[in-house]
Order: structure tokens, then sequence, then C-alpha cells
């Protein structure tokens, strides 16, 4: 339940924050109090304590505040993600308030990373604290009473840190690792090798930026990478990736977009080519993601899919191409510049992403007779991106 229900999820967060900020208060209070009663013999251990709670309670407790004013009068305060208030721009106060403001380029192609960091400080900030509770537990041996009421303390705010912890590491593993559209089978699906993973359209780059159609990444379209999670989570959806015209064997980015339902079907076995086709059987793909909405006839889910083209034809006209011709890939470079291509077989497609537009068109989806799951749904597991603001992007 924990790891489908993300506001309850969220919930739990929240409840075990407040309670752990409640905790860091009182403990903060007992410090101040043992400090000004501290023998000079012993004031060094309340001191380094102390210390040990202002550089990992306290900035914790400043980046929830930080979190919780940016909910509600972030809007007010930012009308865009490059809105700056002060020296400050909407993108590091949400980095800051989510504790991952830390940068690094492997973020760009691991955006999983960037929630796996927030993890990782927190965990840092559990083994501070525990270092300070067993200098209290020493500085109470020695110099009782000094540290006796913190070290009590912070032994019962031990519970609920944990627990933290753990709701902290399903709220990452339940985006990154357990979302699928189809939930009703018993038992989670054997997917393909080739299947890396599903991943809901609300969290990538046009979904989640105020600019329409503007690339998360710094590079913009001089960007070479072909790493499938940053096109999807850095670029705009009309960003093409046409490959080199004078190259065979190359390796590209293709999009095709289907139904929920073969979406599910793919994930589990393959793509397959289709019999026939305006430029011969096969798999068709284009050359940005925002192309396949016209170019498909199923729609909902969409396939972003590194792929080899082999022996490639490129032609400008459908009529160029000849069935009796041996290629692996025929590429159709249009005059508006909507290039699509058909590799002729799935042998050719190294890996994919699914990504699953959670709120369809209905009526779109019925006149295109779309095929519903066999719960009658086009999804059932529905991943609430507000609960993940924040810890997405790093830019």
């Amino acid at each position: 339940m924990w790891l489908k229900d993300d506001l309850k999820r969220f919930r739990y967060l929240v409840t075990l924050h407040t309670i752990c900020t409640i905790f860091f208060i009182i403990r903060f209070i007992v410090l101040c109090t043992d400090l000004s009663s501290a023998k000079s013999d012993s004031i060094s251990f309340s001191v380094i304590i102390l210390l040990i709670e202002l550089g990992s309670s306290f900035l914790t407790f400043v980046a929830n505040l930080c979190y919780v004013s940016l909910r509600y009068i972030g809007p007010i305060l930012f009308e865009s993600d490059r809105e700056r208030v002060a020296c400050c721009s909407q993108t590091f106060a949400w980095n800051f308030s989510t504790l991952t403001c830390i940068r690094c380029e492997c973020y760009l192609e691991h955006p999983q990373l960037v929630l796996l960091t927030r993890l990782f400080i927190l965990i840092l900030f559990e083994i501070m604290r525990f270092v300070a509770f067993i200098l209290a537990c020493v500085c109470a041996n020695r110099y009782s009473p000094i540290g006796l009421g913190y070290a009590i303390l912070a032994a019962f705010s031990l519970v609920p840190a944990l627990i933290l912890l753990l709701v902290e590491f399903l709220h990452y593993y339940r985006l990154w690792f357990h979302y699928r559209p189809v939930t009703a089978q018993n038992r989670k699906p054997q997917y393909g090798q080739r299947h890396l993973g599903f991943l809901p359209l609300s969290i990538t780059n046009d979904q989640q930026t105020s600019h329409w159609q503007n690339s998360r990444c710094a590079k913009g379209n001089n960007c070479t990478s072909r790493n499938l999670y940053h096109v999807i989570m850095y670029h705009s959806g009309n960003t093409r990736y046409p490959p080199e015209q004078t190259e065979d064997n190359q390796t590209v980015v293709g999009f095709h977009q289907t139904s929920h339902k073969f979406a599910s079907l793919i994930a589990q076995d393959n793509l397959r080519a289709s019999s026939d086709g305006w430029i011969g059987p096969g798999i068709y793909f284009a050359t940005s993601l925002n192309h396949t909405e016209f170019k498909a006839n199923q729609f909902g889910a969409y396939i972003c899919a590194k792929v080899n083209l082999g022996k490639t034809k490129r032609i400008t006209d459908p009529k160029e191409w000849r069935s009796k011709e041996k290629y692996d890939t025929i590429y159709y470079a249009h005059p508006l510049g909507a290039d699509e291509f058909c590799v002729h077989t799935p042998a050719q497609i190294h890996s994919w992403i699914i990504v699953i537009n959670q709120d369809p068109n209905e009526q779109l989806l019925k006149e295109k007779n779309n095929e519903r799951l066999e719960s009658g749904k086009y999804v059932e597991d529905y991943v609430e991106d507000q609960v993940y603001r924040g810890c997405l992007f790093q830019v």
C-alpha cells in the first residue's frame, strides 16, 4: 500500500518529519540548558553535540521549512522556474528544500540519482545524530547529569527517524523501480531485458517546466547524449534526433507511440514488425516524441528506444522504396522535418523506456479503437508527480 498510494505515503513523510522536528527542538533546548549549567571541564562535550545537531537536524529543519513555504507561497514568489527572488532561483530553492542541491554531472545521465542523493544525505544526518547520542551517553556517564536528558531524548527520537528513512527509501523505489501501468495481476510481470522501465509522462521535461518546449539541458540542440533517461527527462518532446546522412550502422534514438495495453505487452516481450507499411514492413519510429502524435494509430504510451539502423537507405519520396532492395532500415527524410524510419527486425532495437500518459484523452482513444486493459481502464497505476516536486531534475 505504501508503494502504490503516493498521497498516503507523502502524508506519512510529512508526519514523520514533523515528529523529528519536534524532537529536535526539545533536544536543542535541553542542550542549551546543559551548556548553561555545565562546568568548564565538561562543556566541550555539549558543544560538540550542539555542533553536530546544527550540522544535521537544524539543516533538515530549515530545508523542511523552505519546502513548506515553496508549496504554499512558491507560486506567488516565483512565476516561472527561471524567476529569481534576490539571488535565489526557483530551481535552487526546490533543490535545497529537498536536500538535492549537490550538483553532479552524472545526474544528467542518471536522474534516478537525484532522489537517491536526498536519501543518502538523510542517512548521513542520522549517522551524525547517532554519534551525538553516543557522545551524550559518554558525557552523562562522566559528568552526570550533563547530557543525560539529551541522551534519553535522542534514544526515543531514533525510532521515528529510522521509520522515516524506510519511507524515504520506499518513496524513491516507487517512482524508479516499482511503477508500472498494469497492476491488476497479483504478480509483477516478467519484463524483457531490453525494457529499462516505465515512467509517467507527467515527470518528463515538457510537463515539469513553465517554458513550453524548452529543454532543461543547458546544451539544448547541441547535446550529444543519447542516454534514454537524459533524452526523456532533460529534453523537450520536439527535440529531433536524426542520424548522420552518410553512415551505416548508426545507433540512434527513435520514438514510437502505441496503446497502454500494447505497451505492457511490449515490455514483457518485444516490439513486433508489421507485415506491411508505406515504406515497407517493419517497426516505424519518428525522430522526436511530438512527431508520433500524427504518425501513430494507437495512443497513450510513448516508446523511447535506442535503435541500430544497420545498412540504411535514405529516401525523400516513398516512391523511391523498392521491396526487393536489401536494407536493414529505410529512412524517410520528410521535406517538413517530420522524418521517420522503418527498421525491418526487432533485433535492431537495443533498449527502450516506455512513457505512460496517465491522463489520456479517452474520447480520442475510443475514436481510435484503443483497447482497454483487462480491468476496463486505460491506466491502473497512477503516480502523483507533485509529491516528487524538486526531486526529479538537477540542472
